[in-house]
């Protein structure tokens, strides 16, 4: 198997039959608050992949990111097919550099949803993955490799997450997945986007001390009830320190 799964006594398993589909949320409106798991993912020593232990849930909060992927219709289907298998060995490879590591929830022909436990995480998971990507020289095919990947970006409440009926891999629910989702698909091909609800009384979440974020606008997205400002991530140029 190329998959790793951890098991938890009954008695340790997210109770998320009690909270998913047992609320009405409004778009635009934070979703109340439900009873997520108290307690912290087992030690691991040498932990190659994340379990659903592992998967963000501490206030409810979470970082959501959806990767798309080029759809590379210029070279052949094998070529295409490798070429998947190489980038989501990028992927995967990136989330556990981080700490914590970033979590995959989902993998759909090229299409990624994942969790990170700050924005400032998820962000840095784009730019490291999209600067890595473009060095590869294993890349098959005529592609522009810096511009393989779509990537947006959400902070805010989740609704209820628990494990996928197929997958076991953490899944969640409400407005913030969906809104990850059109932020990514309004990207440009090798844009990291962050998406931020007008209207909200918090703070606009922080990126980082290395990001330099530039404001793309404000935009109506399809399927999206608010109006969210888009901004466009990218590292901050280090000055050369003069002697």
């Amino acid at each position: 198997s190329k998959r790793i799964v951890q098991l938890v006594p009954n008695q340790l398993a997210y109770d998320f039959f009690a909270a998913r589909g047992g609320q009405t949320v409004k778009d635009g409106e934070t979703p109340p608050r439900v009873c997520g798991r108290v307690f912290p993912p087992l030690l691991s020593h040498g932990q190659l992949s994340t379990s659903f232990l592992n998967a963000p849930f501490v206030g409810n909060r979470v970082a959501m990111v959806f990767v798309y992927t080029d759809k590379m219709e210029n070279i052949t289907e094998s070529d295409r097919k490798k070429n998947h298998k190489i980038l989501a060995k990028f992927i995967r490879s990136h989330l556990m550099r981080l700490s914590p590591p970033g979590y995959e929830c989902q993998e759909d022909r090229g299409s990624w949803m994942l969790a990170f436990d700050q924005i400032k995480n998820g962000i840095k998971f784009g730019l490291d993955l999209n600067e890595s990507v473009a060095k590869c020289p294993d890349i098959r095919g005529d592609v522009d490799k810096t511009t393989l990947f779509r990537i947006g970006i959400h902070w805010g409440p989740f609704l209820s997450m628990g494990p996928h009926t197929i997958t076991g891999h953490a899944d969640y629910f409400g407005p913030i997945v969906n809104r990850a989702a059109r932020v990514a698909a309004q990207c440009e091909p090798g844009q990291v986007c962050v998406g931020v609800p007008m209207g909200d009384d918090e703070e606009p979440p922080d990126p980082g001390p290395s990001v330099e974020v530039d404001v793309l606008g404000v935009k109506q997205l399809k399927g999206i009830s608010i109006e969210m400002a888009i901004f466009s991530c990218r590292k901050r140029v280090k000055q050369s320190k003069r002697k």
